[in-house]
This record gives C-alpha cells, sequence and structure tokens, in this order.
C-alpha cells in the first residue's frame, strides 16, 4: 500500500519558488514589490509562508486587481495576459 502525498503547510522561501517554478530571487522580489504576501511566521531566521494562502491568491489573480499601483496593474501584461490594443504576435 502506497503512503498518501504529503502537501505541506508551511514552507520556507526556497521551497515555495520551487512550488512557484521561480528562482528564490523573483520569489524575494515578488515579497518586496507586494506580488506576494511577507512571511506568515517571522521568528529571526525562520520564515515560513502559509502555501495555502499563497495557492489562493495566486489562483484568483484574475478575478480582482491586486494592486491600486496603476504600474503594477499594467504589468499584468508580462504574466502572460493580453493588453488592449497590443499584439504580442508583432512584438
Amino acid at each position: 500500500m502506497s503512503r498518501a502525498q504529503v502537501h505541506p503547510v508551511f514552507v520556507d522561501r526556497k521551497t515555495a519558488a520551487e512550488m512557484l517554478m521561480i528562482s528564490v530571487e523573483t520569489f524575494d522580489a515578488w515579497v518586496r514589490g507586494g506580488f506576494l504576501p511577507q512571511a506568515h511566521i517571522d521568528r529571526g531566521q525562520i520564515m515560513r509562508w502559509h502555501w495555502p494562502s499563497l495557492e489562493a491568491l495566486l489562483a484568483h489573480l484574475g478575478d480582482a486587481p491586486v494592486h491600486a499601483d496603476p504600474f503594477m496593474e499594467n504589468i499584468a501584461d508580462v504574466f502572460g495576459k493580453k493588453a488592449k490594443g497590443r499584439n504580442r504576435a508583432a512584438a
């Protein structure tokens, strides 16, 4: 009988970056920029993010604007959303 796969609830930045398939540097930049929240657990050198919260946040990005900053709203084009009046294939 095989064991059920265990999914982590609290993850460090390296694990979170791996699960998001991004570099640790990108993860850090996203946290600094407010795209991702600060760590839920921050005890000195121990920092952990609540993975279900990150997963839910990222799953609902298209539902409502995440940032009030117009620059951050327009940067969504970088993440695959097509900008109005722009043909990405022509770029």
